[in-house]
């Protein structure tokens, strides 16, 4: 048996099916794996099969009915519980290797579109290399593969909610506070002295294009960071701040061309010390994916490796912010934990911090930005104050400052589309998905928006687009994608997609969720989702049309759902004739 590994690795490097077995085992027995059991048995299924040689026969089919017990009529095109599980298996393993990169010597991995896993050497955690040494450094896989690095894992979400509890407390410091820029990235392709040379130095370029689109860092001209970078003064600024920070890191690209796919090496790499913060390996399947543009494959997928919102380098940006926090670029980034948790505590500090910013840099279009995000997930949507309006004021001054930014555009669009101005909404999105094709944030919220509006295909589109962007949708996008699952009949669908987003605060997921329960007569379920939506707003039947309504539904959904609430036993006010008509 010959145990999958990943891009050209030397015989030395090559995983054996001992050690793939012995680093199964080791994980599945971790108590530090956070992962379900059937995902746990999922696995050990995927992997035993591979193991024993028939990796060929691993399909959708095979694990629903072996792993997850579905009957022998199983339709994978109708039951997404193989395509749901595997996203979170993906994500699990991730996560584990991310948080605990020093345990074993071999990372497992589930690469996005396949079932079997694959195993790599991992890298060097802390090896300072030099020029040479970086020009002979493997190409096995690493803890930072697929989607690693995006994931926001458990330690830094307890960082985050540590740092929050202690608010400002570095401004009370004697050191005085810290205004913070966003990094400085250099990037430099190793060529091969070959034919290869000439289409690696073509994904070089278009890949400074693609990431210029993200505005979450500052690219260097040349292969090397710019001297700039570093801690600096600044004296009279508004709150005397003592000095800023700009965070300075090399990216060093090696592209490997085979047979039956493209793959492009990376590691991010500290100018200073030289030291190797993380690596990987990008790659996209030709056989399996025939048709596509490869080289716009890996070039999105290494723009969004390294500057997403949960890419590299704003991962190792976060970590320095959550040690040692800062104002101005430290906010944003505080700001995404904060908005990924929907914690609300931590969200009223981030408000602080980037109100703070704000008077500093008043200009600064990514605070303008933020802060009009922040305010609007602070403010209820069945209830809104001033902070709806202002969010607008705010998001109009960052496209007008920044109009090539696709996050001062999702600011407005989100901000336009509260405010009622949901047309408008429609357009800002849409330009803002052109302005950065790659963030996965703006289809999904674009989706939302659309599908509560009524226009079905067009929101379930675009939350479909945002999960091919990054192999697991946003939860906005799981949103509709459940909601559109609702809207055909298709309730058992919809209820697992709810399920397994585990967003329990969320009010629409809440009714969604009871509504497809009492579709299905399912009294356990009944019970359990009412609990979740009592403890989310009490006397909902009472106020669930105006409710929907604050936040932009169409009747025709509010309806359906309302039925499904009716069928698990709720009485629901009648629908208020429309005094227009």
């Amino acid at each position: 048996m010959e145990v999958d590994v990943k891009v050209d690795a030397t015989e030395a490097e090559e995983v054996t099916e001992q050690e793939a077995k012995q680093e199964l085992d080791r994980l599945l027995s971790d108590p530090q794996f956070h992962s379900t059991d059937r995902n746990r048995n999922f696995l050990r299924f995927v992997a035993s099969e591979m193991f024993e040689g028939r990796a060929a026969a691993v399909k959708a089919y095979t694990i629903a009915v072996d792993v997850f017990g579905r009957p022998c009529s199983f339709d994978p095109t109708t039951d997404p519980i193989v395509r749901i599980e595997a996203t979170r298996l993906r994500a699990s393993l991730a996560q584990y290797y991310e948080a605990h990169a020093e345990e074993g010597s071999v990372r497992i991995e589930l690469p996005r579109g396949r079932y079997i896993p694959v195993f790599t050497k991992a890298p060097p955690q802390t090896e300072t290399l030099d020029e040479a040494e970086l020009l002979d450094t493997s190409e096995t896989g690493s803890a930072d593969s697929g989607w690693t690095s995006m994931t926001f894992n458990r330690r830094l979400i307890l960082a985050g909610l540590a740092a929050a509890a202690c608010g400002f407390l570095w401004y009370l410091s004697g050191t005085g506070p810290v205004f913070s820029d966003k990094p400085n990235v250099a990037i430099e392709m190793k060529l091969a002295g070959d034919k290869t040379d000439i289409e690696a130095g073509l994904i070089r370029d278009y890949l400074m294009t693609a990431l210029s689109q993200y505005q979450t860092l500052k690219l260097a001209a040349g292969d090397k960071p710019s001297e700039a970078g570093g801690i600096r003064s600044a004296a009279g600024s508004l709150f005397g701040y003592e000095s800023r920070v700009d965070s300075r890191y090399q990216v060093i690209l090696k592209y490997h061309p085979g047979d039956h796919d493209r793959a492009v090496w990376w590691q991010v790499v500290n100018p200073a010390t030289g030291e190797a913060l993380r690596s990987g390996v990008e790659r996209v399947d030709v056989d399996r994916r025939p048709g596509i543009d490869v080289r716009r494959e890996l070039i999105t997928d290494l723009a969004n490796r390294f500057a997403g919102t949960r890419g590299v380098i704003n991962s190792l940006e976060l970590t320095r912010e959550l040690a040692s926090p800062t104002f101005g670029n430290g906010c944003v980034l505080r700001s995404a934990v904060a908005l990924e948790q929907v914690d609300t505590s931590l969200l009223q500090e981030v408000q602080t911090c980037l109100v703070a910013s704000l008077l500093n840099a008043p200009n600064d279009p990514d605070i303008n930005a933020e802060l009009a995000i922040v305010n609007l997930e602070l403010d209820a949507p069945e209830a809104p104050t001033e902070l709806t309006a202002q969010a607008l004021t705010l998001a109009d001054k960052a496209v007008s400052l920044a109009p090539m930014s696709d996050r001062a555009g999702y600011a407005q669009m989100l901000a336009q589309f509260r405010n009622d101005l949901r047309e408008a909404a429609f357009v800002s999105g849409y330009r803002a998905m052109g302005l950065n094709p790659g963030n996965s944030l703006i289809p999904a919220e674009l989706g939302a928006m659309l599908f509560a509006a009524g226009r079905w295909a067009e929101g379930a589109g675009m939350a479909i687009k945002a999960e091919m962007i990054d192999g697991v949708p946003p939860g906005d996008a799981e949103l509709t994608l459940a909601l559109d699952a609702y809207r055909r009949g298709e309730f058992a669908e919809a209820l697992l997609r709810v399920q397994q987003m585990g967003r329990s605060e969320n009010y629409i997921a809440n009714v969604l969720e009871l509504a497809a329960a009492g579709q299905m007569n399912n009294a356990a379920e009944i019970d359990e989702a009412a609990k979740r939506l009592n403890a989310k707003r009490k006397h909902f039947p009472a106020s669930f049309r105006s409710d929907m309504a604050a936040r932009h539904y169409s009747p025709e959904i509010v309806d359906q759902l309302g039925a499904g609430l009716t069928k698990a036993g709720f009485v629901l006010p009648a629908p208020v004739a429309d005094a227009s008509n």
